[in-house]
């Protein structure tokens, strides 16, 4: 049950990063909108919110591959744990005498063999898992350069560049906070043992 617990709490973590991930969509639109309004001074600006929504693009598919690998993750473990259960029964049926032996020992090989390749497929996708996190923390630090590139460029976004310095805080906070986020789904994953 605790296992379960631990999955639906590292889904409701991907599911708020990818919620944060939809407002820096939002805002980068927003973004571009007023850099268009502060003209040929804020192209820079628009150029970085551009980059600010493909990185929020980024940011929901790593999200959605890590909740696919977790969910095989899952599927998988519960498998072995019903052939492990399986495994158990028949060696302990198989102590009932020479016949049941006989009988229980081709049965007790398959489900030893299919125990042996979903520990297999577990490491693979556990391997999976620690290059997908690698990779979404580097998209991180990805995000935390642009978005601190987006308050440089409103410097120079003449009359409009208050409102594009308040925007490119408010976007480096959401990936500050994705950032911190990600962390966090590290953490519980590595203590969840997936």
């Amino acid at each position: 049950m605790n296992e379960l617990k631990a999955i639906a709490e590292i889904n409701e973590e991907i599911k708020s990063i990818v919620y944060a991930a939809e407002n820096i969509s939002l805002t980068a639109t927003n973004a571009m909108l007023v850099a268009r309004q502060a003209g040929f001074n804020a192209v820079g600006f628009s150029v970085v919110a551009r980059e600010l929504r493909m990185f929020s693009e980024k940011m929901a598919m790593a999200m959605q591959e890590l909740s696919q690998l977790i969910y095989r993750q899952v599927l998988v473990t519960a498998n072995k744990r019903n052939r492990l259960r399986s495994v158990t029964t028949l060696t302990r049926t198989a102590s009932y005498g020479d016949l049941a032996q006989l009988r229980i020992a081709s049965a007790s090989a398959r489900s030893q063999a299919d125990v042996n390749e979903m520990e297999r497929l577990i490491a693979s996708t556990l391997r999976e898992l620690q290059v997908a996190m690698k990779r979404t923390a580097k998209q991180c630090a990805t995000g935390i350069v642009i978005a601190r590139s987006a308050a440089i460029e409103a410097a120079h976004g003449g009359a409009m560049t208050a409102v594009l310095r308040q925007i490119a805080q408010g976007v480096e906070g959401v990936v500050d906070t994705i950032a911190e986020r990600v962390e966090k789904l590290e953490v519980r994953l590595k203590e969840a043992g997936i």
